[in-house]
């Protein structure tokens, strides 16, 4: 549990920018070789229950290190091209399952499986005395490459949602201008990358979202898988050489938020032991756009999932004007 920190104290949470000077650049020199890249894209019927109202397609396409995404889309049986919500799910989560409020809409989905992730997800070791795996491994994916800027494992993930948007522009039955981002954690920060790199998006959905402002609250909080991942670089003395900290701000969403000016709904759980809440709020307040807040004083990092779908709903309803 991180230390209670009042609202006050996260409103004002509006920390100095101060992000690489070769950040864009950077970034430009990733979109450049991504470009290059061809989708191969494929596309299977999956028959489901639901098949006379909605198509359900298992997909996947090429992204960099000549990797293979997949994923599941569901557009729904009307006339015409629909608009499409991308769902990024948590590092170390299962994607959440294809949610019958959107078809209703008329609004496509698309819920992508984070590279690494699903049947690619390394397997952790188990003790053949136990039978059972250590408690809290991870498959340290963050654990490598920081010093290697373009091996980092954030760098391909980022670079995987500008891949998506252009598999999204090629699919038939696909509005390619009308794409709202929905990430949950550390796919909030993919969501806010795809928005901050590509003119297609209308709108963000952004819940509890982490890798932004990652600064010592946020690396507080050991049971979040990539802070525990990094905590042995970070801890590390800076030399001459490198310094970590430094490295992982090419990666920090709170450097793209300037970028940001369509509608943005956030979430924050005040208790929540993954997503610093005052990491939260410095995204947030570096916005200038139209935003707004669905706070929950008492929960964690499952914050509103009761009540959270329906006001996500009721956004993607109003950016669409459905």
């Amino acid at each position: 549990m991180p230390q209670i920190v009042s609202f006050d104290e996260c409103f004002q949470t509006v920390p100095k920018l101060d992000p690489p000077s070769d950040l864009d650049a950077f970034w430009k020199e990733g979109i450049q070789a991504l470009k290059k890249i061809p989708l191969n894209a494929s596309y299977k019927t999956v028959l489901k229950g639901s098949f006379i109202w909605e198509s359900l397609n298992d997909i996947s396409f090429q992204s960099v290190g000549n990797h293979t995404l997949y994923g599941k889309l569901a557009i729904p049986r009307k006339r015409g091209n629909r608009p499409v919500v991308v769902y990024f799910h948590d590092y170390l989560a299962i994607p959440e399952e294809i949610q019958k409020g959107y078809s209703d809409l008329g609004v496509a989905q698309l819920h992508i499986t984070l590279r690494g992730h699903g049947e690619e997800m390394i397997q952790a070791p188990v003790d053949p005395n136990t039978g059972r795996s250590p408690i809290g491994w991870t498959p340290n994916y963050f654990a490598h490459s920081l010093d290697q800027k373009e091996d980092f494992y954030m760098r391909k993930l980022y670079l995987d949602v500008l891949k998506t948007i252009e598999f999204l522009k090629q699919s038939d039955g696909i509005d390619g201008d009308k794409i709202i981002l929905h990430g949950k954690s550390l796919g909030s920060a993919l969501a806010v990358f795809g928005a901050a790199y590509s003119d297609k998006i209308k709108g963000l959905i952004l819940e509890t979202p982490s890798f932004c402002y990652i600064d010592k609250d946020q690396l507080s909080l050991k049971l979040n898988p990539w802070v525990k991942e990094l905590t042995p670089f970070l801890e590390k003395r800076a030399t001459k050489k490198i310094d970590y900290k430094k490295e992982l701000a090419y990666f920090d969403a709170l450097y793209y938020a300037k970028k940001i000016k369509i509608p943005a709904l956030f979430s924050c759980g005040m208790e929540d032991d993954k997503s610093h809440p005052k990491s939260v709020f410095a995204l947030f307040n570096h916005m200038n756009c139209d935003k707004r807040m669905q706070l929950y004083p008492t929960e964690g990092n499952d914050a509103g999932k009761e009540k959270q779908p329906q006001a996500n709903l009721e956004f993607v309803k109003e950016i669409l004007e459905l």
